[in-house]
């Protein structure tokens, strides 16, 4: 039994010396071209989609002064990632061996709103009193001028990926839309009154210039010469956009109580994109590489 053993054991160290010696002798396989041109590679596309701003007030600050209460009676309620804005550019992305640059110019609008309310009450009778509720839309337009470092965990057809940036962005312009309720009831009025929506050009009380850090996740579908595009994006403001200097400048902007906060803003973003291979656009094209 020992021998047959022998015998089998010296048959396949035999096979496999030969096997290795073959192997050895044949010459090496030289590399794809077309898996090599792939690995590094331009694209450019359109992008666009909806995004939702939350605004992070650091000092608040109103046209009225507390004598009798404490001023922060007078803050602001804010409604954060409620009103969708838009942002639609071009991004340029140059792509090596699953890392990514991309440059995002893009045409950013970005909507907040927030409510304060103030109540004048008689001394003498309680029962004598005006609401007014305002309700306060702002629209700020930017160019905006995000660059972000993106990492494709896989390299097939359809490729997730991660992605963290920065951002900075130019101010374009600004509106305020103010809608005011009258609650009347020293006058014995039944139901609110509201007047015309007060709207007015808003960019000066705003500084130029905006930037912050920006992280996300995504994927990529290559269908063929072309690539499809999702992502999703968390936005970080850093600075502060509200102008100090002119602050109470709009007259009717004070007259209506109102005077802008200190305050960043966050945002949520989404795009869906359509990319284009700048390097070649061939039949051979098979983004399996």
């Amino acid at each position: 039994m020992d021998r047959k053993f022998q015998f089998l054991l010296l048959f396949c160290l035999l096979i496999g010396f030969q096997s290795m010696a073959q192997r050895k002798g044949q010459p090496k396989k030289p590399p794809n071209p077309l898996k090599q041109f792939m690995q590094t590679q331009f694209w450019i596309g359109l992008k666009g989609g909806p995004n939702l701003t939350k605004a992070n007030p650091t000092q608040f600050y109103s046209t009225f002064e507390g004598v009798d209460f404490v001023d922060t009676e007078l803050q602001k309620d804010y409604d954060n990632f409620k009103t969708l804005g838009s942002q639609v550019g071009l991004e340029f992305v140059f792509y090596h061996r699953g890392f990514s640059l991309a440059f995002f110019p893009n045409y950013s609008r970005f909507n907040f709103t927030y409510h304060n309310s103030y109540t004048y009450e008689s001394v003498s009778n309680l029962e004598d009193m005006v609401i007014l509720n305002y309700d306060q839309k702002n629209h700020l337009e930017y160019i905006d001028l995000p660059l972000m470092f993106k990492y494709d965990i896989l390299q097939e057809k359809i490729r997730p990926f991660v992605q963290i940036g920065a951002y900075y962005s130019r101010l374009l312009n600004a509106n305020k839309e103010i809608q005011i309720e009258n609650n009347d009831i020293a006058s014995g009025a039944v139901r609110p009154y509201q007047p015309d929506a007060i709207i007015v050009g808003a960019k000066d009380i705003f500084i130029g210039s905006s930037l912050g850090v920006m992280a996300g996740v995504g994927v990529h579908y290559d269908p063929g010469n072309i690539r499809l595009s999702l992502d999703i994006n968390y936005r970080y403001g850093l600075n502060n956009i509200a102008s100090a200097s002119n602050r109470y400048s709009d007259n009717r902007l004070a007259a209506s109580g109102d005077a802008m906060d200190d305050l960043t803003i966050d945002n949520i973003t989404m795009n869906v994109g359509v990319f284009f291979p700048m390097r070649f656009i061939s039949k051979s094209f098979n983004s399996d590489f």
